[in-house]
């Protein structure tokens, strides 16, 4: 499967008015398998600009958080008679709130976690990072696939991005090389809140 380059760049962005419909996820008791412990806080929200468009449904609510530490996998290849770095997948670990390593994100978008769960995401909307040299905040929807921490997982949005951007341009002699590049982020995962249709 091709992705768009460099995560989306020239993907146009969702009307404000969908974006403010949306609404913004608030922070509830987690599905039966990730309920917090007693003493331990809810998985939080994202801090969101007032006209983001990878807000999640309202009737979705977060369970769990996992940050990703790897790197963005890109080919140089020709592009209307120029060479550019063309996105191929993500290559990182997921890990938990304890620095273990708990799974991975690669092609296609997928999650695998370590209890056998998986989910393959699709790219519904997008946001700039606050800072050009870093990936877009995005959000995902999902479909789950096994039991597990990733069951009835149905949106992911990925925040707090640093580095994972390829330079602009290739040269010719780099044509069909591969080019990895660090980055780290925060992906907070969705299901239906108690009695939303999944």
């Amino acid at each position: 499967m091709n992705f768009p380059f460099n995560h989306l760049r020239d993907r146009t962005a969702l009307a404000v008015g969908a974006a403010l419909l949306s609404g913004c996820a608030s922070v509830g008791p987690g599905a039966p398998a990730a309920t917090p412990a007693p003493g331990k806080p809810a998985v939080a929200t994202p801090s969101l600009g007032l006209f983001s468009s990878i807000r999640v449904p309202g009737d979705r609510e977060p369970v769990l958080k996992l940050s990703a530490r790897g790197a963005q996998v890109f080919r140089c290849e020709k592009r209307d008679g120029q060479s550019v770095w063309i996105f191929r997948q993500p290559d990182a670990e997921l890990l938990d709130d304890n620095g273990k390593v708990v799974g991975r994100h690669g092609a296609n978008f997928s999650f695998e976690h370590a209890d056998g769960s998986r989910l393959v995401a699709t790219i519904a909307a997008s946001d700039e990072a606050p800072k050009s040299t870093d990936l877009r905040w995005l959000l995902m929807t999902t479909r789950s696939y096994g039991k597990g921490s990733f069951e009835n997982i149905t949106h992911v949005q990925r925040v707090n991005t640093q580095g994972g951007m390829p330079p602009e341009r290739c040269s010719n002699s780099q044509t069909n090389q591969v080019l990895r590049v660090d980055f780290t982020a925060e992906f907070i995962f969705y299901r239906p809140r108690s009695g939303a249709p999944g």
